[in-house]
């Protein structure tokens, strides 16, 4: 007799498991945006949010960067929150990443050839004559990496009271001959994102790095 009081509770206890279970999954779809995934570009997974210096960053967008037919690399951009405007993450006040996915091969006299060049490209004369000393500063740090190849992962970040920083699969670049390399002039990293985010860079490249289309 015991048993069988017991088994009308029981079954209004299943009843509302099932019942919260099916809610669960009924509301499942719309909280699953909340959830950050991985992006996928290119075979690469980017993390929705990485941690750099102390900071929390967010994937403000990514895309692929070519170098004439070939793809070159999977460029991210990480931002302390979402912006759109240029402009706007060159005044911020804060961490800043550009992370290079790489997706072939290229030599240290091709790196640093193709960055001379692209800040060049991108600098006002005035600006290149000022910063002639930065601009071997980084060139220094480039030299460090003998190659990339397919799966290396470079980043170039811009960190207040430190300046720009560069690491090669977490080696850092910021070593020139036994010392240290302070690269210190915020303008000299503007002009590096302008490569990429600036009214010069590839269109395409620049609108998915904005988060304004997929890239």
């Amino acid at each position: 007799m015991h048993d069988e009081r017991q088994k009308p509770e029981a079954i209004n206890t299943l009843r509302r498991q099932l019942t919260l279970g099916a809610a669960a999954s009924t509301l499942l779809p719309w909280a699953a945006p909340a959830m950050a995934q991985a992006i996928e570009l290119e075979g690469v997974d980017l993390a929705p949010t990485v941690t750099a210096y102390g900071q929390k960053l967010v994937l403000n967008g990514a895309g692929v960067r070519k170098r004439g037919y070939f793809k070159a690399d999977v460029t991210a951009l990480y931002l302390p929150e979402k912006m759109s405007s240029a402009d706007a993450i060159y005044k911020l006040d804060g961490v800043r990443r550009i992370q290079l996915n790489i997706l072939r091969r290229f030599t240290s006299s091709t790196i640093t050839r193709i960055f001379l060049a692209d800040f060049k490209d991108h600098a006002t004369d005035e600006e290149f004559k000022r910063l002639i000393g930065p601009i071997g500063q980084i060139g220094a740090a480039y030299a460090n990496v003998k190659e990339v190849v397919k799966g290396d992962v470079v980043n170039l970040d811009w960190v207040p009271g430190r300046g720009w920083l560069a690491t090669h699969n977490g080696r850092s670049l910021n070593e020139a001959d036994g010392k240290q390399l302070v690269i210190s002039d915020k303008l000299a990293y503007q002009i590096y994102m302008r490569m990429y985010i600036g009214e010069g860079a590839p269109p395409d490249l620049r609108n998915a790095l904005l988060g304004l289309t997929k890239g």
